[in-house]
């Protein structure tokens, strides 16, 4: 992802549990909780095992890109 809008975009996604591609491998990430804890925050890669804790990731974009 090169640009702000870009990662808003991605996660905006994410929030709203659209299909979403994994930026490493292209393939689908998947809810990390699920279940009575469900929540739209953190999602994972089952294939690369990475995890895109959307918090983290909008924390870290304000302090890389301000505007």
């Amino acid at each position: 992802m090169n640009s702000r809008a870009e990662v808003l975009q991605f996660l905006k996604k994410l929030w709203n549990e659209e299909p979403v591609l994994c930026p490493m491998c292209k393939n689908p990430l998947e809810l990390l909780h699920t279940g009575a804890k469900r929540n739209n925050c953190d999602w994972q890669c089952k294939t690369c095992d990475k995890t895109y804790k959307t918090l983290y990731l909008l924390d870290e974009l304000n302090e890389q890109m301000p505007d």
